[in-house]
C-alpha cells in the first residue's frame, strides 16, 4: 500500500536532526540541491548546517558562517573550510584570479598569514605575504617557503641586520643564494650607515677582485660592475685603499698594451783553436797526406814513423767529424725539444696558469743549458717574447700572492680569539699550510726568497693559534695512552690465562676482549690496526680453548651414555640402579658444554637410565602399574583441564575446582604431567586475568577501531560501507568527540593535514610509554623528551598509566590527519602498551 505523497516527506525535512543530516548529506534530489543554502543559513541543527556547507562549498556561504553563525563550532569548521578554499586546498576552491581578488578585500590577519604559509600557488602566497607587515612571518617565509620567487621578495622586505643575520646562519646550508643575498644586504646597511669596517672589507674585496683580472681576464660586464660597485662606496674610502685601486687599474690597462720585443742577436762563432778543428784544414791534411804517385810500401825505412804519424792523425780526424757529427745531431734535438717545449709554454702564458709557466720555463731553461750554439733568431725571438710574459706573470703573481699570504697570516693571527673548538683550529691551521705550500709550489724555487718575512710571520701565527689547544691535545692523548695501556693490560691478561685456566676466567677475559674491541675507536688511531689484530687473536685462542674444552666434555658425556646403555643388558641386571644413579652424579659433576649438542645428549642419556630403572623387578614393575594408573588419572584430569583451558571465555569456575581438588588428591605425579597441569592452570588463570585486563582496557582497544576507521575514511575517501562499519564500531570515551569530528572531516574530504614535528614528537612520546624502539632518525629527539619525561615525574606531574595513555591518544586524535608511515607505529606502540597495562 503506498501513501500519498502528500503524506510522506522527503528526508530532508525530517523532524529528527540526524535524518536531514544525513539525506543533506548523501541525497541528490535536485529540491534537496537547490535549497542547500537556505539549510546551511537557517536549519536549526548546527550539524545539518555543517553538512549542508560542506555539500554547497560557496566561499560566499562559507565566509559568512565562519563570521555570523550562531555555534561556535559551525563557525569554527566554516572557518577551517574557508582557509582550505582560499588556500586551494579544496576540491571545491575557486580559481586563482578569484582567490586573488577575495585576498585583496580581507582584513583578517590569521587568514592572510595562512595563505602565505599555506596557499598551493607561489603568486597566491606572495600576494599574501605583500599584505602582512609582521617580520617573524617574512623570517618564516625566507627560510621555510618552496619557491625561490617568494623567499627573495621576503628577504627584500626584512631592513633589520640582526634578523638578515638569523637568515644567513639558518640558510648557510640549506640556500646558498638567500645565504649570499642576506649577507649582501647586511653589507649594504652597514655601508648605508657609514660602518668602517664593512666599508674597508668591501673596499679590499674590489680590490682584490680588479687585481683578478690583472691575471685571469674576464669580459668587459665584470670589469664594469666592479668599477661601479667601487664609485658608490669610493668617497668613503681611505687613501691607502684608494692608492691600491688606482695601482690596479694601472696594471690592469698596462696588461693590455702589447710592448715590443727586443731581439737578441745570436752570439758569432768562436774562432777554431787549432787547424784540425774546421773541416777545410782537415781536407786539406788529407789531400796533402795521401799522394797516388808512390806506393806507401816503397817508402824508404826512414819515413815508416812519418807514416804511422800521418795515419794516427787520419784516425783523430775520423773521429772528430763523428764527433761533431754527434754534437749537431744532439744539438738539432735540443732545439726541437726547445721548440716542443716553448708551446706549452705560451699556452699556459695565455691561460695565466702560474705552475704550468713555471714548470715550462725551466725545462726550456734547462735545455738552454745544454744547448751550444746560438738559437735561431726566430726561436730567439719567441723565447725572449715568452720570457718577457713570464716576467710579467710572475711579478704579478708574486704580488697577488702577498696579498693572499697577508690574508691568511691575519686569519691564522685572528684564530685565538675566536672561540673555536681545539680540532676545528687544528684543521684550519692545516687547512692554511696546505694552502701555503700550493702557493710555494706555484711560485717555484723563488717563493722561499721572496716571502721569507711572510713565511715567519705565518709559521709564527701557526704556533701561536695551536698554543691554546696543546692542552687539550695533550689530555686526549694520555686519554688515548691510557685506553691503549688498558687495552695492553687485557692483551697481557689473555696471554698469562693459558690453556688450563676455569671456565669462568675464560668467559670472563673474552668479554673484557670484546669491550676492549668496541672501544677501540678511543685509542691513537694508528695503533689500532695493531691492537685489533691482537685482540682478535687473543680471541680466537679463547674461543679455542673453549671449543676444546666442550669437546672434552661432549666425549666424557658421550662415555657416560655407553655406560648407562651397557646397563641396559639383561646380564647387568644387578647393580643397575647404584650404577645408574652413580652415572647420574658423574653427569651433573662433568658440567655444562654447547647447548645444543647437551640437549642432544641429555635424552639419549635419559632414555638410558630410564630403560635401566624400567627393567628392575617385580615391585618395580608393580610400582610402575600404580604410577601408570595414578599417570592415567592426571593425564585424563590434565586433559580436563586443558579442554577447560582451550576455551577459557566459556570456562566453568565449578568444574575448574573439581579438576584441581581431584588433582591434588592424586599426591606425587610426573614432573611433565605436573608441568602440563601448571601450565593448563596458569593458562586459566591467563584468561581470567585477561578477560578482567580487556575488560578494563577495552576502550583503548575500541579507540583504535574507530582511529582505523578515521584513517581509512582520510586516505581512501568515504563511503556507504565505511559509514556503516563506523555506525557499528563500539563507543569508547577516549578522544570520543574529537574522533567523530576527526571522521566527519574526513567523510566530507577536509580533513586537516598534521603538524609534522609535532605528530613525530607525540608519536615518540607514544613509543616511549609503551617501550617500543623508535627509528634511527628520531632516537635524538626521543632522548630529549625522556629527559623531559623524567623531569616531570620527579616533580610529582606525572599521571596514572592509562590516564597518560588517554591523554597521548586524545593529543593524537587532535592532531589531524598525519604521515601513513606513522600508522604502523602507532599501532605497534598502542598494542604494546595495551600489553603492558596492569
Amino acid at each position: 500500500m503506498k501513501f500519498p505523497a502528500f503524506l510522506s516527506k522527503p528526508r530532508w525535512q525530517s523532524k529528527d536532526p540526524a535524518v536531514r543530516r544525513s539525506a543533506v548529506a548523501s541525497e541528490q534530489a535536485p529540491a534537496l540541491v537547490a535549497d542547500l543554502g537556505r539549510l546551511a543559513r537557517e536549519d536549526d541543527d548546527p550539524g545539518v548546517r555543517l553538512a549542508a556547507m560542506r555539500r554547497l562549498a560557496d566561499p560566499g556561504l562559507v565566509q559568512g558562517l565562519a563570521r555570523d553563525d550562531s555555534d561556535a563550532e559551525v563557525r569554527r569548521q566554516a572557518r577551517a573550510l574557508w582557509y582550505e578554499m582560499m588556500s586551494g586546498a579544496h576540491g571545491s576552491a575557486p580559481p586563482l584570479a578569484d582567490r586573488l581578488r577575495l585576498l585583496k578585500a580581507q582584513d583578517d590577519t590569521d587568514l592572510i598569514e595562512h595563505l602565505a604559509r599555506r596557499a598551493g600557488e607561489a603568486e597566491l602566497r606572495l600576494a599574501a605575504l605583500e599584505r602582512s607587515q609582521r617580520p617573524a612571518l617574512l623570517l618564516e617565509r625566507v627560510l621555510e617557503d618552496g619557491d625561490a620567487g617568494v623567499r627573495l621578495a621576503a628577504l627584500a622586505r626584512i631592513d633589520d641586520e640582526t634578523q638578515l643575520e638569523r637568515v644567513a646562519e639558518r640558510a648557510r646550508k640549506t640556500d646558498k643564494q638567500i645565504n649570499r643575498l642576506a649577507r649582501e644586504r647586511i653589507e649594504q646597511l652597514r655601508i648605508a650607515r657609514g660602518d668602517d669596517a664593512t666599508l674597508e672589507q668591501r673596499a679590499r674585496s674590489l680590490c682584490e677582485s680588479l687585481e683578478a683580472l690583472v691575471r685571469i681576464p674576464q669580459p668587459a660586464d665584470v670589469e664594469a660592475g666592479i668599477v661601479a660597485r667601487w664609485n658608490e662606496i669610493e668617497s668613503k674610502i681611505g687613501d691607502a685603499l684608494k692608492q691600491r685601486w688606482d695601482t690596479a687599474r694601472n696594471l690592469l690597462v698596462a696588461s693590455r698594451t702589447p710592448k715590443p720585443v727586443a731581439v737578441a742577436e745570436p752570439p758569432s762563432a768562436p774562432e777554431p783553436a787549432a787547424p784540425v778543428a774546421s773541416p777545410e784544414p782537415v781536407e786539406r791534411v788529407e789531400a796533402e797526406a795521401s799522394p797516388t804517385d808512390e806506393p806507401v810500401a816503397e817508402a824508404p825505412a826512414s819515413d815508416v814513423s812519418e807514416l804511422l804519424a800521418q795515419a794516427r792523425f787520419h784516425a783523430s780526424i775520423d773521429s772528430l767529424n763523428a764527433e761533431r757529427q754527434q754534437q749537431r745531431e744532439r744539438q738539432k734535438s735540443l732545439l726541437s725539444q726547445i721548440e716542443r717545449a716553448l708551446e706549452p709554454l705560451e699556452a699556459a702564458l695565455d691561460q695565466g696558469a702560474s705552475a704550468q709557466t713555471h714548470a715550462g720555463k725551466s725545462e726550456i731553461d734547462k735545455l738552454r743549458r745544454q744547448l751550444e750554439s746560438p738559437l735561431p733568431r726566430d726561436l730567439a725571438q719567441r723565447i725572449a717574447a715568452a720570457e718577457q710574459r713570464h716576467a710579467e706573470l710572475s711579478r704579478w703573481q708574486h704580488w697577488a700572492d702577498s696579498q693572499r699570504r697577508l690574508q691568511i697570516c691575519e686569519e691564522i693571527e685572528a684564530l685565538p680569539g675566536a672561540g673555536l673548538h681545539p680540532d676545528a683550529v687544528a684543521a684550519r691551521v692545516r687547512e692554511a699550510q696546505n694552502e701555503w705550500s700550493r702557493l710555494d709550489a706555484l711560485e717555484g724555487a723563488e717563493a722561499a726568497r721572496r716571502h721569507g718575512g711572510l713565511a715567519r710571520r705565518f709559521h709564527t701565527a701557526c704556533r701561536a693559534a695551536l698554543e691554546p689547544a696543546r692542552a687539550y691535545f695533550k689530555k686526549r692523548q694520555e686519554l688515548r695512552e691510557s685506553q691503549a695501556q688498558r687495552i695492553g693490560e687485557v692483551l697481557d691478561r689473555a696471554a698469562a690465562l693459558g690453556a688450563e685456566a676455569d671456565w669462568p676466567a675464560s668467559i670472563a677475559m673474552r668479554r673484557e676482549i670484546t669491550a676492549a674491541l668496541r672501544d677501540l675507536d678511543r685509542v691513537e688511531p694508528r695503533e689500532r690496526k695493531a691492537l685489533a689484530e691482537r685482540l682478535k687473536q687473543g680471541l680466537a685462542a679463547i674461543d679455542s680453548r673453549i671449543a676444546a674444552r666442550d669437546e672434552d666434555i661432549a666425549a666424557t658425556k658421550q662415555a657416560l651414555i655407553t655406560r648407562a646403555e651397557a646397563l641396559t643388558k639383561p646380564t647387568l641386571q644387578r647393580g643397575a640402579a647404584a650404577a645408574a644413579r652413580e652415572l647420574q652424579q658423574q653427569w651433573q659433576a662433568v658440567g655444562n658444554g654447547r647447548r645444543e649438542r647437551d640437549q642432544a645428549q641429555w635424552k639419549t642419556f635419559r632414555a638410558a637410565i630410564d630403560a635401566v630403572f624400567s627393567g628392575l623387578d617385580a615391585e618395580r614393575a608393580e610400582r610402575s602399574a600404580r604410577d601408570n594408573e595414578l599417570r592415567g588419572q592426571a593425564e585424563t584430569l590434565c586433559g580436563e583441564l586443558e579442554a577447560l583451558a582451550a576455551d577459557a571465555a566459556q570456562a566453568d569456575r565449578a568444574a575448574a575446582a573439581r579438576i584441581d581438588a581431584a588433582w591434588q588428591a592424586l599426591g606425587r605425579t610426573d614432573d611433565a604431567l605436573r608441568k602440563r597441569f601448571e601450565t593448563a592452570r596458569e593458562t586459566l588463570r591467563k584468561a581470567a586475568a585477561r578477560r578482567e585486563r580487556e575488560a578494563r582496557h577495552a576502550r583503548f582497544g575500541h579507540w583504535l577501531e574507530r582511529y582505523r576507521l578515521c584513517r581509512e575514511a582520510e586516505q581512501a575517501g568515504a563511503s556507504d560501507a565505511l559509514r556503516e562499519r563506523w555506525e557499528a564500531a563500539p563507543p569508547t570515551d577516549v578522544a570520543r568527540e574529537a574522533l567523530g569530528e576527526r571522521f566527519e572531516r574526513a567523510v566530507a574530504g577536509s580533513a586537516p593535514g598534521a603538524d609534522a614535528d609535532a605528530a613525530r614528537d607525540l608519536l615518540i612520546e607514544l613509543e616511549m610509554f609503551s617501550g617500543t624502539e623508535s627509528p634511527e632518525g628520531d632516537r635524538e629527539r626521543r632522548r630529549v623528551l625522556q629527559i623531559e619525561r623524567l623531569s616531570a615525574r620527579m616533580r610529582g606531574s606525572a599521571e596514572q598509566p592509562t590516564q597518560e595513555l588517554a591523554a597521548l591518544l586524545a593529543r593524537w586524535t587532535a592532531l589531524g590527519a598525519s604521515d601513513a608511515g606513522f600508522d604502523a607505529r602507532v599501532d605497534r606502540a598502542l598494542t604494546t602498551a595495551l600489553d603492558s597495562l596492569p
